[in-house]
C-alpha cells in the first residue's frame, strides 16, 4: 500500500524517514518525483485527493505529503478514510502528525508496517547526540556547553542540527583549537538569534527583568521602524493566548486540555512545543487570570503612546512597560517611575 503515516515529535527523525521515502520512490520509478506538500488549512475542497488521483503531467510517480494530520478537520478525516480505502497506483501519500496520533479513521487504514512513530529524544540522548555531532566535525565541547545546548533548544534533532551547525560552524572561524565553553555557547546565541516577541515571552513568563530588558535593547537595536508596531502586536498574541488558556482552566479544564484548546481572536492556537508549555505554565504560575486582563490593557495603551511617540523616547516607553509587566504583574504605575537594571 502506497501510504505512509509518520508520527511523533521528533521533527528530525521524521525528515529522515521522509527523505528516505522520496529516494526509494525515485529509484523505483527512475527519476524525478512530482512531489506535492499540503496542509489541513489547503484542502477544503478535495484539492487533496484530486492530487492524489489525476494523472501528473510531469513524472512517472507524485508524492503527496499532508503535514500537521493532527489538526485536520472531520472533513478532511472522512475525505481521507475514504481514499485509504481505495488508494489508487500513480501516487505515494505520506501523512505526517507531530502528535503521537492521528484519527482512529485514519490510523486503522494505515498498515503497521508503514506506521513509523518518532518520540522526543530523552535528556541523555540529546548530550550523547551533541557530542557525536562535534567530534564528527572534529571539535571538542565541555560538559557544561553540552547542557546549555540542551537547554536552549527543543528535544528533536532537526534543530539540534541546525543550531548546532551553527555553533560549530561558528567555532571554526573562531577558534578550533579549544573546546567549546558555556560562555561560548551563550555569547554566540545572545549575538546571532533573532530577538523578537516570541524570544522575549518566556522571559516576561519566568519574571526576569534584567533579561527581558537586555532583548528588548537588543531588539529595538534593530533600527527597524515597524519593529515597536510589531513587538507590540507579538505581545498583545502571547498575552491573548496566555488569557484563552487560564480561561479554560477556570472553567475546569485540564492544563493539557487548555493547551489544546488554546485561542487568539476566536481562532485556534493550539501550544504544542514542549518549550512553549513550559512559558506559559510559568506565566500561568506568576500572572492570574485578572493581572493577565491588565497586562493586555496595558499593552493595548503602549500601542497607542508608541504610535505618537518620537524614536528617542521608544525606549523609555517599553522599559516601562516591562516594569509594569513583570514588577506590578500588570498595574498602573506613578507617573515618575521608569524600569531600571
Amino acid at each position: 500500500m502506497s501510504v505512509h503515516l509518520l508520527l511523533g515529535p521528533e521533527a528530525g527523525a521524521k525528515e529522515g524517514a521522509l527523505r528516505q521515502i522520496r529516494d526509494a520512490l525515485r529509484t523505483e520509478h527512475g527519476g524525478e518525483l512530482e512531489i506535492i506538500r499540503f496542509y489541513p488549512f489547503e484542502c477544503e475542497g478535495g484539492e487533496l485527493t484530486a492530487a492524489l488521483i489525476n494523472t501528473s503531467l510531469f513524472s512517472e510517480h507524485r508524492l503527496v505529503i499532508l503535514s500537521q494530520a493532527e489538526t485536520a478537520p472531520a472533513a478532511l478525516v472522512d475525505e481521507l478514510a475514504a481514499y485509504l480505502q481505495h488508494p489508487v497506483e500513480g501516487a505515494t501519500l505520506i501523512i505526517i502528525s507531530s502528535e503521537l496520533y492521528v484519527s482512529p479513521k485514519i490510523s486503522k487504514l494505515v498498515s503497521k508496517a508503514n506506521t513509523q512513530t518518532f518520540y522526543d529524544l530523552l535528556e541523555r540522548e540529546k548530550g550523547d547526540w551533541i557530542r557525536s555531532f562535534f567530534r564528527k566535525m572534529g571539535i571538542m565541547i565541555s560538559g557544561d556547553a553540552v547542557d546549555s545546548l540542551i537547554d536552549i533548544s527543543e528535544d528533536n534533532t532537526q534543530e539540534l542540527r541546525t543550531i548546532c551547525s551553527q555553533v560549530g560552524l561558528f567555532w571554526q572561524i573562531a577558534d578550533k583549537g579549544r573546546p567549546i565553553e558555556e560562555e561560548d555557547v551563550d555569547h554566540y546565541v545572545f549575538h546571532s538569534r533573532q530577538e523578537d516577541a516570541f524570544t522575549l515571552f518566556p522571559l516576561i513568563a519566568r519574571g526576569d527583568l534584567r533579561s527581558s530588558l537586555k532583548s528588548l535593547s537588543v531588539i529595538l537595536g534593530s533600527g527597524e521602524s515597524q519593529t515597536p508596531i510589531l513587538l507590540l502586536r507579538g505581545l498583545l498574541w502571547q498575552f491573548r493566548r496566555l488569557l484563552s488558556v487560564q480561561e479554560l482552566r477556570a472553567g475546569g479544564a485540564s492544563e493539557g486540555d487548555a493547551f489544546a484548546q488554546a485561542t487568539v481572536m476566536g481562532k485556534g492556537s493550539a501550544i504544542k512545543k514542549p518549550k512553549d508549555k513550559t512559558s506559559y505554565r510559568n506565566a500561568t504560575a506568576r500572572y492570574d487570570l485578572d493581572q493577565t486582563q491588565a497586562i493586555i490593557a496595558a499593552l493595548i495603551t503602549a500601542d497607542l503612546a508608541v504610535k505618537e511617540a518620537g524614536t528617542d523616547l521608544m525606549k523609555t516607553i517599553f522599559e516601562r512597560l516591562l516594569y509594569q509587566i513583570i514588577a506590578h504583574r500588570g498595574a498602573p504605575l506613578a507617573e515618575a517611575q521608569f524600569a531600571v537594571i
